[in-house]
């Protein structure tokens, strides 16, 4: 699944690797590590304590996207 995030003013593509209700680990490009934001009361927080935001999420196949990033979702999906 590809995302398009909202960081530090900048809105910028991802690639979901996994999520779950309070963790989330993309793959930005430019980047040469992983980047896990956990969602601390509601709000999408990197490690650093950058706040992110989701504008958008892309994906194929015909899943509910209700069940990704940070709604109601059982285990983490990996992106295809």
């Amino acid at each position: 699944m590809y995302t398009v995030i909202s960081m530090g003013g900048r809105q910028l593509e991802a690639l979901i690797l996994s999520t779950s209700p309070d963790r989330m680990r993309l793959a930005i490009p430019g980047r040469a590590d992983i980047v896990e934001f956990r969602s601390i009361d509601g709000q999408w927080t990197s490690e650093s304590g950058a706040a992110m935001e989701l504008g958008a999420i892309f994906r194929s196949g015909s899943e509910d996207a209700s069940l990704i990033a940070g709604l109601p979702a059982e285990r983490s999906r990996a992106a295809v």
